[in-house]
Formats: C-alpha cells, sequence, structure tokens
C-alpha cells in the first residue's frame, strides 16, 4: 500500500478516535488530510503523476498545493462523470477546507456538530474517489 494511501486511512481513523474523545478541532483537521491524502495518492495512482512530478506541477503552475489538487480532481471528474458531479465534488471539498482553516487558524470553538459535519464530509469524499477512481 502506497505510504500516502496509508496516511489517509490513518488520518480518517483518527478523525473518528478524535471525535469519539471530544477532540473536535483536531478531529476536522483530520478529516481534511485523509481527503488531500488520498486525492495526491488518486492523481498517482489514476492518472499515472507521480510525487515529485506533481510536485513540479503545482510550483509551475504558481497554485497553491491543495488548490492544485482539488482543481486537478475536479477536472478528472468533469471527463469521466460530468460537470455537476465536479461541481458537487469541488463544493464539499471546499466545504470541508474552510471547516479545517476554521478550525486550525481561527479563535472559535469546535463543537460536535463541526466535527461529525467535518467526518461525514471527508467520508462522502473519500467514497467518491474510491468509486468513480477505482481505488
Amino acid at each position: 500500500m502506497s505510504k500516502l494511501k496509508q496516511k489517509s486511512e490513518f488520518n480518517i481513523d483518527a478523525a473518528k478516535l478524535l471525535i469519539k474523545e471530544a477532540y473536535y478541532a483536531p478531529s476536522v483537521h483530520c478529516s481534511y488530510y485523509s481527503c488531500f491524502q488520498l486525492m495526491k495518492f488518486t492523481i498517482k495512482d489514476f492518472s499515472g503523476i507521480d510525487y515529485e512530478t506533481q510536485s513540479v506541477n503545482i510550483s509551475t503552475t504558481g497554485q497553491h498545493t491543495h488548490q492544485y489538487i482539488i482543481n486537478f480532481i475536479s477536472d478528472e471528474l468533469k471527463k469521466f462523470v460530468g460537470i455537476e458531479e465536479s461541481r458537487i465534488f469541488k463544493r464539499t471539498i471546499k466545504d470541508l477546507k474552510q471547516f479545517r482553516e476554521e478550525s486550525d487558524y481561527e479563535n472559535i470553538e469546535v463543537s460536535y456538530d463541526k466535527g461529525q459535519t467535518a467526518l461525514d464530509k471527508a467520508n462522502e469524499i473519500r467514497q467518491y474517489l474510491i468509486t468513480n477512481f477505482n481505488l
């Protein structure tokens, strides 16, 4: 198994455990990164673009790493499942990313509801990737 895919599995498991123990803010972080890592793995596994080449592509486009990865996956989805499905994916991952940024950087309380919503979105995204990219 790919180390990055394994980290993705660890992070989704960690998110579940953190929610169970009432550590909601770090659970949001883990939920998001489980998806981000799986998206990077998807690009390698499905599109054949290794991690080093992904890094080079990111630096040459001028996009931030997360934006590049999200856009790449969204563009691939447009080709295989259509524009509307791609939009739904992009909206869901952007919501999850926003939750993660608020949880990590803002002086706010992160409740059970926010942690659970982030986990639900992460599970939705992960299942979507697994199904549509045959992971």
